[in-house]
């Protein structure tokens, strides 16, 4: 694609973001003027923008929508960022860049998440940033991430350091090869424990995927990623919530990633701590299986998997590996 047309699919993405979710198939109606290929160009930046995915993937498109918009300018390697040290890039997606880094003050490796550059003028996915600090500081347990601390840049970039997990992700885990009983039962037990310990507090992750799963190399298991959490209005316990903060999301707003919504999630409805467990559950049968109880060929043919039809039995897609 020529640098004049990436100009032109960048024009048009800034423009549709200014408009609310349901006028922008009829602004690019007008605005492409049948121009198929460049509407999906524009409509599939949008999709990796809206979607928010984890920060360890990085699908191409949403790499385009940030080189378009002009934030990925001078490397960060070798600079320094507050009192981190910067060493190489270890992660990206829709929320942002992940580094890995040196504590100048503590002499320990870190995971320092920057918010892009572009985004932390969007009010809304800023907030999203610095709600997923604060749920996740609010935590102390074993097999949720830990976050130090959350800071700005000098050019108003937003960051946020957090525990270096040494590893890989359970997507990444799974496609080395099967996964035994014995080995699905630990990782499911300790993603479990972590999203016990959230949900006493009154914390719904609502983005449960292999993605935001990191097996460490030592064995202990993390939960990733706190970025769509929310805060119940009503905690399942009488614990108090940490912050002391609810935080509401409006019914009918989708948030997460498709095959591993729960029902409710997928109609956009409210949620509690149960639709964690419907995504460990689509988990657990990926790790069992090695595929996803729900596909599609779309977002939408996925959540209607997911809203009218029955995952396949266990034994049918594969059998177990041995133990």
């Amino acid at each position: 694609m020529t640098p004049e047309k990436w100009q032109h699919v960048k024009e048009l993405f800034d423009s549709a973001l200014e408009r609310k979710a349901e006028d922008r198939a009829a602004f690019l109606d007008h605005a492409c003027d049948g121009d198929e290929s460049l509407r999906k160009e524009v409509e599939s930046l949008l999709t990796s923008y809206e979607e928010g995915e984890s920060f360890m993937e990085r699908p191409a498109v949403a790499l385009a929508a940030e080189t378009l918009a002009g934030s990925q300018g001078e490397s960060l390697i070798g600079q320094t960022i507050g009192h981190y040290q910067v060493t190489r890039e270890i992660g990206s997606g829709g929320m942002g860049e992940v580094y890995l880094a040196q504590d100048a003050k503590l002499g320990r490796p870190v995971a320092l998440k920057l918010l892009p550059s572009y985004l932390s003028k969007d009010e809304d996915r800023l907030r999203r940033f610095e709600r997923e600090a604060r749920t996740a500081s609010a935590l102390n347990h074993p097999n949720v991430c830990v976050i130090y601390e959350v800071g700005e840049t000098e050019d108003d970039r937003h960051y946020m350091a957090m525990e270096y997990v040494d590893g890989v992700t359970l997507r990444q885990h799974m496609m080395i090869a099967p996964m035994g009983l014995r080995e699905v039962l630990d990782v499911a037990v300790q993603i479990t424990s972590g999203l016990a310990a959230a949900h006493e507090v009154g914390i719904v992750h609502r983005d449960i995927k292999p993605e935001n799963i990191m097996l460490r190399r030592d064995g202990y298991v993390k939960v990733l990623d706190f970025g769509l959490a929310k805060l119940t209005e009503q905690p399942p316990t009488t614990v108090a919530t940490p912050t002391g903060a609810r935080v509401k999301t409006d019914t009918g707003v989708v948030m997460g990633t498709s095959r591993y919504m729960s029902p409710e999630q997928a109609r956009g409805l409210a949620l509690d701590a149960r639709t964690d467990i419907w995504s460990l559950g689509v988990v657990i049968y990926e790790m069992v299986t090695g595929r996803p109880p729900f596909e599609g060929a779309t977002t939408s043919d996925v959540i209607v998997s997911i809203l009218e039809r029955e995952p396949p039995p266990l034994a049918q897609p594969s059998p177990l590996s041995a133990c």
